[in-house]
């Protein structure tokens, strides 16, 4: 299966989500398909398809990640290169057991997002120093800084609703 998974990601045009859908329904009973998926998140030309299939995992309510490969997939985030293949981790980010990986490579992951060129990751990126600091309370004060400064500097409407849900999720 994995051969043939690498083939239909590295070669999806990012668009048509129809034949990954289809993919996934013929496949979501095989217990392989997850650590199939995270493993070809760490390949540069499937990670934008194996991302986008973990989302649709996690969007029609599926199990949460064991904890072994939880820790494959988020102690490889350094690897994740395409932009939205970083969306669509930090879209899922919140069903992750983030506890299971150094808070610092967490940190690292999110925070770069705050820094992309592209709104959508930086918008779902503020929102994720909230998800971060809920997991590691130690963070409240200074994750709930950064969303205030960011809230005043950021022009872009869809991320600044995202701060907004973050400093909610804190409760402010």
């Amino acid at each position: 299966m994995s051969e043939t998974l690498r083939t239909i990601l590295s070669a999806w045009d990012g668009k048509n989500t129809g034949e990954l859908e289809d993919l996934f329904e013929g496949e979501r009973s095989n217990p392989v398909l997850l650590q199939a998926l995270i493993g070809l998140c760490e390949i540069e030309d499937c990670q934008r398809g194996a991302t986008w299939l973990l989302k649709h995992h996690f969007d029609l309510k599926g199990a949460p990640l064991p904890e072994d490969l939880t820790r494959q997939h988020l102690g490889a985030l350094s690897t994740i290169t395409h932009w939205e293949a970083k969306l669509h981790i930090l879209q899922y980010f919140e069903r992750l057991q983030l506890a299971l990986v150094p808070q610092k490579e967490l940190e690292r992951f999110v925070k770069s997002g705050t820094r992309s060129d592209n709104k959508f990751v930086r918008a779902w990126a503020y929102y994720d120093l909230a998800v971060l600091a809920l997991a590691y309370p130690e963070l409240t004060s200074e994750v709930r800084n950064f969303l205030t400064a960011a809230r005043d500097i950021e022009t872009a409407g869809s991320v600044r609703v995202r701060i907004r849900k973050a400093l909610e999720k804190l409760g402010e």
